[in-house]
């Protein structure tokens, strides 16, 4: 199944547009550092923002391997981390949404991770938000109260600065444990794109990560793309289909920017119990 998924990738990789082979690329593991003078009032936004404290077992308990760097699996993820905080420089992004094809791909673990190692790098603001309306998980996977509904907040009932949980100086998490049924509804809806706008305008993030639902499981990426800069695709060894891979990149097609696919779920030699393979093509 892994090969077969590594062939469609390849493929896929091929049409966007002639990229290097995985096997030819060389990760880069240095860190990026992406200086950007904020104002005085996204500094005070993200100074009041009400703390929690992450619990380091219960994170672990959930695969988030980021915070503390105990698991050499971390490696991984800042080399990741690197390589989208390059191409958000180089491009002028600062939205980026993860996805799958379908359930249990693992879309989750990756943006939770992805998000804490983010944190760690210095004058790197970044904000993660649940945007799987239909089967919101942020909350169970960090550990992370939920105050208001997250359709409060997008439809502007709830303010950003009430949402928003401070997890620590450079990350901020919106969290949600209402399942909303009318999902594709809310994301569409006008407010949901001026609420978020007005979010990024009031903390001024380098990045907003959203965890999104799974692309083929309904239509709620497709209504989200506007907001979006670019989209990061999970896939898991040992589920996804390759017909599965080609038609989320029909899907993406001319919509947006496709930055990657990353394959989870692997079968792997042992170099990490989360069986995770980072890296293909990005832009």
């Amino acid at each position: 199944m892994v090969e077969r998924l590594k062939v469609a990738v390849e493929k896929a990789r091929a049409l966007r547009g002639g990229e290097t082979p995985r096997s030819q690329k060389r990760a880069t593991d240095a860190p990026t550092v992406i200086e950007r003078p904020t104002s005085v009032a996204a500094d005070r936004a993200w100074a009041d923002l009400e703390p929690v404290k992450l619990d380091e077992k219960h994170l672990e308990n959930n695969r988030v391997i980021t915070r503390d760097k105990k698991d050499p699996a971390y490696i991984a993820f800042d080399v990741l981390r690197t390589r989208i905080m390059r191409a958000f420089q180089k491009n002028g992004w600062s939205r980026l949404g993860i996805t799958s094809p379908t359930k249990g791909c693992g879309k989750t673990f990756v943006s939770a991770n992805l998000a804490l190692s983010m944190s760690r790098a210095q004058n790197q603001r970044t904000i993660l938000i649940d945007m799987d309306l239909r089967l919101p998980a942020l909350s169970k996977v960090l550990g992370v109260r939920q105050n208001d509904p997250a359709r409060w907040f997008l439809s502007g009932q709830t303010a950003p600065e009430d949402f928003l949980r401070s997890a620590g100086p450079n990350l901020a998490v919106g969290v949600n444990t209402d399942r909303v049924r009318d999902a594709a509804e809310v994301i569409m809806d006008e407010r949901t794109g001026e609420t978020l706008n007005g979010m990024r305008a009031q903390f001024d993030p380098d990045i907003v990560i959203y965890d999104l639902p799974p692309m083929l499981s309904c239509d709620d990426v497709i209504g989200f793309l506007p907001q979006l800069d670019c989209v990061l695709l999970v896939i898991a060894g040992d589920r996804t289909r390759p017909d599965s891979v080609t038609e989320c990149e029909r899907l993406l097609a001319d919509q947006t920017q496709l930055l990657g696919i990353l394959l989870n779920k692997a079968e792997t030699s042992g170099a990490t119990k989360y069986g995770y393979e980072y890296g293909y093509g990005y832009q």
